[in-house]
């Protein structure tokens, strides 16, 4: 869930915003890659926010030495970076979490992130915009109103265009491995409706006032006295 600093200080910004008891889906199932296997042929882990934003940083440099490079080229450097140890130290930028309130991946959201390591840095990115664009329209990162299903819903448009649609739900679905019930159905949804928004070609700006339509015309959802109610424009 992109949220909860309030329920760990009573909610901020990976990236980089829940949670789930029980997978709905395998998230290596297309892959066949299971968690031995990859504990078996690593000898790194990519734990939090500041493994995530010094990748970051080492993607942003190969990427501006290597523009035509492919995420699977991507994938190899960043992999080669860490064997290396290249996560031994302290990123010297401004961290944040990975999502609000969350500064440690959990479960599967590393075995994606050892999967694919140039994903996990365009989902964390796109967690922090996500995350700075609520602030910036709503003032405030809540947790089950308008604000929380506009973080959810910008968060997965935002990955829907760095990583596709596919890509963006599995890390979607792995980010609500501890979530479970009304909590985890409204992610899910507004998650869902994020993934619906056309953001081919579109700019930040225009993803973002289709975020807010969606919000304010009640196609996402929040928990009103434990009961899921369409979001509307309060707040804004």
């Amino acid at each position: 869930m992109l949220k909860k600093k309030l329920l760990a200080t009573g909610l901020a910004t990976m990236m980089v915003m829940g949670s789930m008891a029980v997978m709905p889906m395998n998230v290596f199932a297309e892959e066949n890659i299971s968690t031995q296997q990859v504990a078996e042929e690593t000898t790194f882990e990519i734990r939090d926010a500041n493994d995530l934003a010094i990748l970051s940083d080492e993607l942003d440099r190969f990427i501006a030495q290597n523009p035509n490079s492919t995420e699977e080229e991507q994938d190899q450097h960043l992999i080669s970076f860490m064997e290396n140890g290249g996560l031994d130290r302290v990123s010297l930028r401004s961290v944040g979490d990975y999502l609000p309130g969350y500064n440690n991946l959990n479960p599967a959201e590393r075995k994606l992130a050892l999967a694919h390591p140039a994903q996990a840095v365009k989902v964390y990115n796109a967690g922090n915009t996500a995350t700075s664009k609520t602030i910036e329209v709503y003032g405030k990162n809540g947790w089950q109103d308008n604000s929380d299903a506009f973080r959810h819903c910008l968060w997965n448009a935002l990955m829907k265009q760095s990583i596709g649609t596919t890509a963006a739900e599995q890390w979607a679905t792995a980010h609500e491995y501890n979530s479970s019930g009304i909590d985890k159905t409204m992610d899910l949804h507004n998650n869902k409706i994020g993934r619906s928004i056309d953001v081919s070609g579109k700019s930040l700006s225009s993803i973002v006032s289709s975020v807010k339509s969606k919000v304010r015309n009640g196609y996402c959802r929040r928990i009103v006295n434990g009961s899921l109610v369409a979001t509307n424009g309060n707040g804004m």
